[in-house]
């Protein structure tokens, strides 16, 4: 008798399922539903015993009482803020994410940006590029080693930022109020108490925390004035957390000599006065992607929905403040 498979759909934007069904290979059947693209809940989801979501449809409350059979909701990244936590936990549904998604790429990125700055790699290459052979534009570029980078917000990836800038010589500090103490001595850097002081002792500062209610817009025009002249500041983290009039004002005036802005408040930017800041590197929200990341992310999503309904317990539980016992 052939065994009964699970259903599992992936809930929107992606067709592919390739990854997802090798990962759950003789456990479940993977579908698209493309949620996203219909105005009702498609019918589907009544059969569903997990779900794989990206980001262009949320799971609401309403949603709930048509997917009975629903078991686990596994976030294809990290973020989980477009499933209702609190509903999914009353209904017994677990939801996951992949915590340690992009880790490596975005710190990878956060260097690039770094040395791009300080080299003037950036500059001078689309210099070249328009004919202009622009070997004085390489004026101004600044030795690394020596530098004082600061970091703001050490988890995954500010600490994999703080490993990889050691080799260059960096000194490392860095501001997170939300940790005990003893991480600066295992990692051998410095932690400074608060942001005003990482903010004027810093040559290089780049940001790498979560947002939240507590630190939207915490750069802004009273924190970018603490800066010493000739800073360099960089944001692969979230685009709530820079008040981007201040921002630009500080790249003007020379507070900042230059920025690298990989995330925005409001995407995708098309227009805007960002565009024509001539010291400021802007790239799409992209320090977080790589073709082995991207594959390993859908995965291990996939894998925390085998684990479900094979028995085991999930990983990465995001709602078990609200699970029923």
């Amino acid at each position: 008798m052939e065994k009964k498979l699970f259903k599992v759909y992936v809930f929107d934007w992606m067709t592919d399922c390739s990854v997802e069904q090798e990962a759950l290979d003789g456990v479940a059947t993977v579908l698209p539903l493309l949620a996203d693209k219909q105005k009702e809940l498609p019918k589907e989801v009544e059969e569903a015993d997990g779900l794989l979501v990206w980001h262009l449809r949320g799971v609401i409350a309403q949603d709930f009482p048509h997917m009975k059979k629903l078991k686990i909701i596994s976030r294809i990244g990290m973020g989980f803020d477009n499933v209702d936590l609190k509903t999914a936990g009353d209904h017994g549904v677990y939801v996951t994410n992949v915590p340690d998604y992009g880790v490596e790429e975005v710190a990878d990125s956060t260097l690039c940006m770094l040395l791009n700055m300080l080299r003037k790699t950036h500059w001078v290459s689309v210099g070249t590029h328009q004919g202009l052979w622009p070997t004085e534009e390489a004026k101004g570029a600044e030795r690394i080693r020596g530098k004082t980078l600061g970091i703001i917000g050490l988890g995954k990836i500010g600490k994999a930022v703080a490993e990889r800038a050691k080799p260059f010589g960096l000194k490392i500090q860095f501001y997170d109020p939300y940790i005990e103490d003893g991480l600066d001595k295992s990692l051998g850097i410095n932690r400074v108490d608060t942001l005003k002081e990482l903010m004027e002792t810093s040559n290089i500062i780049s940001l790498n925390c979560y947002l939240d209610t507590r630190n939207y817009h915490m750069i802004n025009k009273e924190s970018l004035s603490w800066v010493k002249p000739g800073t360099f500041f960089i944001n692969t983290a979230r685009g709530g957390l820079v008040n981007i009039d201040a921002l630009v004002e500080a790249l003007k005036s020379g507070r900042l000599k230059a920025a690298a802005i990989d995330v925005l408040e409001l995407e995708p930017y098309h227009k805007g006065e960002l565009l024509s800041v001539p010291n400021l590197m802007l790239t799409p929200h992209s320090a977080f992607y790589s073709d082995e990341g991207f594959r390993e992310m859908r995965y291990k999503a996939a894998l925390e929905i085998r684990r479900v309904l094979t028995g085991d317990l999930p990983r990465n539980v995001v709602n078990n403040q609200f699970l029923k016992k």
